[in-house]
This record gives C-alpha cells, sequence and structure tokens, in this order.
C-alpha cells in the first residue's frame, strides 16, 4: 500500500509539473526538500549518489529513476567490496534521498532490498571499540605539566582539555570558538557556540563554564590564555589556531591566518600530551574530553536534565552512549534487589 501511494504521487508530480499553473511551484520543491537536511549530508548524499551514477553508466543501467534491482545489486556489490558499515548505508540512504527529492519513485522501499541492506550490516559489522573517558586526575596531571602562564603551546593543550572536558564539547564545537563568543563574568564564562551538530535550526547555544577557584579551573586557565595570546574581546579570531615560533624573542604566537586548528593536529596535540604523562595514548581520543566530563558529572549525581541541557544532547540515548559509570554506580543495581 504505501508503495501504490509514493508511486501514485511520483506520476501525480510528473503531470502538474507539465501544468503551467503548478510548473514553477513544482521545479521549486526539489530545493526547498534539500533544505531539510544539512549541508553536510547534502554534500555526502550527492558524492555517494555520484558514485552509484557512474557504477550505473559503467553497467549500462538506469540510475533516474533506479529500479529496485538495479540497486539490489549495487549494494550486494559494495557489501561484496567490504566496505564499513557507514559507507553501505550512505550509499544506500544517497539513493532513496535523491529519487525523494526529485519525486521519483523510490526503489529503496523494496523489501528484498532491506533485507540485503540489514545482511550487509551484520556482515560488516565490527564491534564498536570506544575509548576511554579522561578523568580530572588526568585533567591534575595535565596542568601540572602543561599550565605554563609564560608559554602559549603548552597552554593551548591545558586549555583545549580543560574547555572540551568541562563544556562537553565535541571538537567541532571547541573549533569554531573565536574570541567574541567568551563573556567573563564574576562566576563563570559564557561561550557562544554558533553551530553545533545538535542545533540543527542554528539557534545557537551558550555553554556555562563556572569559575572553580582550583587549579584546574578553566576559567582562570582561559582568561591568561587569551591574555598571553593577546586576543581583545571584540575579536573574531578562532582562540585554537596553528602556531608560530619567533626565534628572535624565543616565544609561540598564534598564526595570524584566522583558520582553526584541524581535527587531526588537535588529536595530535591531545595524544602527545597524554602520552607526555604515562599514558596509552591508544585508548584515548578528542571525543574522550567530552565523555570524560558527562562521566565526570554524572557519577558525582548531576541530574539527567541538566546533564543534556549542558551536553547539548537531543535524547537520552545519545548522552548516554558517553557515559562510562563507575565501580560504586554499577554495583548500585544488585544492592538494591533486595537478596
Amino acid at each position: 500500500m504505501k508503495i501504490l501511494r509514493m508511486e501514485t504521487q511520483w506520476k501525480q508530480f510528473e503531470e502538474l509539473a507539465n501544468d503551467s499553473r503548478f510548473a514553477k511551484i513544482v521545479s521549486a520543491l526539489p530545493s526547498i526538500v534539500e533544505a531539510s537536511s544539512s549541508k553536510s549530508t547534502v554534500k555526502k548524499y550527492k558524492f555517494y549518489f555520484g558514485k552509484f551514477r557512474i557504477w550505473c553508466s559503467d553497467c549500462q543501467l538506469e540510475f533516474s529513476p533506479a529500479n529496485s534491482t538495479t540497486v539490489c545489486l549495487y549494494i550486494g556489490s559494495l557489501i561484496q567490496q567490504g566496505v564499513g558499515v557507514s559507507v553501505l548505508e550512505s550509499n544506500f540512504y544517497s539513493i532513496k534521498w535523491y529519487h525523494d527529492i526529485n519525486f521519483k519513485y523510490n526503489p529503496c522501499s523494496d523489501k528484498l532490498l532491506s533485507n540485503i541492506l540489514e545482511g550487509g550490516r551484520r556482515i560488516l559489522s565490527k564491534p564498536i571499540n570506544k575509548k576511554e573517558p579522561i578523568t580530572t586526575d588526568i585533567l591534575k596531571l595535565i596542568v601540572s605539566r602543561y599550565g605554563s602562564e609564560h608559554d602559549l603551546s603548552n597552554l593551548r593543550v591545558c586549555l583545549l582539555c580543560l574547555l572540551g572536558f568541562s563544556g562537553f564539547l565535541r571538537y567541532s564545537e571547541l573549533a569554531k570558538i573565536k574570541r567574541n563568543n567568551i563573556v567573563f563574568y564574576d562566576t563563570h564564562v559564557e561561550i557562544t557556540i554558533d553551530k553545533s551538530k545538535t542545533d540543527i535550526y542554528r539557534r545557537g547555544n551558550t555553554v556555562i563554564i563556572a569559575r572553580t577557584g582550583n587549579e584546574t579551573c578553566p576559567v582562570k586557565w582561559l582568561k591568561i590564555y587569551l591574555k598571553l595570546a593577546g586576543l581583545e574581546s571584540d575579536s573574531d579570531y578562532f582562540i585554537f589556531r596553528s602556531l608560530s615560533f619567533l626565534k628572535s624573542q624565543g616565544v609561540y604566537k598564534l598564526s595570524k591566518n584566522n583558520t582553526s586548528l584541524s581535527y587531526t593536529r588537535a588529536r595530535e596535540i591531545l595524544l602527545k600530551a597524554l602520552e607526555d604523562i604515562g599514558l596509552d595514548k591508544s585508548k584515548f581520543g578528542l571525543h574522550s574530553l567530552r565523555s570524560g566530563g558527562a562521566t565526570s558529572a554524572a557519577n558525582n549525581g548531576v541530574s539527567d536534565r541538566l546533564l543534556k541541557a549542558h551536553g547539548r544532547w537531543s535524547s537520552d540515548q545519545s548522552k548516554d552512549g558517553y557515559i562510562k559509570d563507575n565501580l560504586h554506580r554499577q554495583l548500585v543495581v544488585s544492592l538494591n534487589l533486595g537478596i
């Protein structure tokens, strides 16, 4: 029944496109539908659909609209190649997306194809190797080693860890922080996140981080870093950028090029710091900062509502994936079974 409705709607749009009263509206609908997804998602779908189109061309098969047999063969070939599950799904959903936005009959609704996709997921799936969360003890070691008021290179490492941990920040959010996104108050600092993965309507989010008065206080080190970097409050420069070493002065300076530090370089900096304090760097990643902050807060009794708000999670499932319960919290379950 669902397939029949889709096929009927597809034919209706084809007919309306030839009607002068509705042709302009129908021609504009694909771009409106495209706007329902983020730019990065649309870019990804176009990339993978381009691969499907080339494959169809090489095999002399129709791609617009494609029939379910063609898509089954394509998805089957990807499974035989041993691609990753995310690549397999991206290919499938790009084909589905293309047909949806162009009001074509969608071959991805075919039951056999759904079974092939699910079979591919099971065949290609590998155990998830989650990285360990950063702990407060690790942060103390990092601050002890890198918390220098006169070395911008060391300060950058220190601040990257403290902000990521205390703000539950993804690196994509850390990388986009500009000086004019930061406002200091007596008790805390407010950091505006212009663009976040979960902020689908681009309303912006504000992360509030308290002054703790401890040696690991993120607000304290943020102020020191900004002062040493020479970043004025009205500056629209990214605070995490590459560094230049001035031999004549023997100091590091932020690059004049207003480009945020890349994910790869930030990861290298973090893992080098962890290795320097005697840890196995293979167990950690940049996401260890976000999961570390969330884990520490959860294990210290912060409510789920506040955790979700601070971490900008849209669901409990998303939030729970970041938290690693300590032994005390794990024991609570069996201790409350009445046995």
